[in-house]
């Protein structure tokens, strides 16, 4: 039980480590930030079917802070009798720029068993700061120092996409800086090899990789993230491994559409 427990805690931040990897990128038109685009992701600890993930992108391009902005919503649940026990249901969304892919404003609720939290970032890359707003009983508003290319952990998703992978060598590394509840850290991505995965769409060709973190108390090792992406024009996340001090972890993509198609 204390292992279930320890999971549902950390559920939230296990996901968006697989939604996240900071490369540097120039300002362009990105292929892979479509409006209009969601991804059903199933987790499981162990053999158990432990929560659900959705990540979708919004078709309408809003203005925020003088920025065009497209707004990308991820929700992340447990699920059978784990949302009785340990009741997780967090929501995140980013405002992300359309032409750079930085975040302007990222908002955060999280809702685990009695825990409650809200945080609000705004991103001002001009002035190299990140206002976070908690509004809770005892609200919280602090700057934070970033530099221009720190990103949110959604940002970093499309980020990772955006590459040309296909055209990365085996071993080739990539950092990241990306703030995640108030803390910038600095993340490593090293592309691994090329593989087939079995998937509920049959067999994909996909690029291995893993996730260098600072060391925690979360993950077994420094190496302890392996991330399957789509080798296609839209270089999905497809599957996640991770090795954690409590046991191993499983993320699988279930559903891929663009506005309503199919796409697998």
């Amino acid at each position: 039980m204390k292992t279930i427990k320890v999971f549902c805690k950390n559920l939230p931040l296990i996901f968006l480590y697989f939604l996240s990897v900071n490369l540097t990128s120039n300002a362009q038109e990105h292929a892979v930030f479509q409006g209009g685009e969601q991804l059903n992701y199933r987790i499981h600890l162990g053999f158990i079917e432990a929560a659900t993930a959705t990540v979708k992108s919004n078709q309408t391009i809003q203005a925020i802070n003088n920025h065009p902005c497209r707004k990308v919503e991820i929700l992340g649940k447990t699920v059978s009798w784990l949302k009785f026990f340990s009741p997780v249901e967090d929501y995140w969304s980013a405002y992300l720029d359309v032409n750079t892919l930085m975040p302007i404003k990222t908002e955060m609720r999280k809702r685990e068993g009695r825990y409650r939290k809200e945080e609000q970032v705004i991103f001002n890359q001009e002035t190299n700061l990140a206002k976070i707003h908690s509004p809770q009983n005892t609200p919280v508003d602090r700057n934070l120092s970033i530099t221009p290319s720190t990103l949110d952990l959604i940002g970093g998703y499309f980020y990772l996409r955006d590459k040309p992978l296909n055209n990365m060598s085996i071993g080739q590394k990539l950092s990241a800086k990306v703030l995640v509840d108030g803390t910038i850290y600095e993340i490593w991505f090293v592309v691994k090899g090329f593989e087939t995965v079995k998937s509920d769409f049959g067999n994909v060709k996909c690029i291995r990789t893993s996730l260098v973190l600072p060391k925690n108390n979360l993950f077994k090792d420094e190496d302890a993230i392996r991330l399957w992406i789509s080798q296609d024009k839209y270089q999905i996340p497809f599957k996640m491994e991770v090795n954690l001090k409590i046991g191993f972890l499983s993320i699988d993509l279930t559903d891929y559409k663009i506005q309503g198609r199919n796409i697998y």
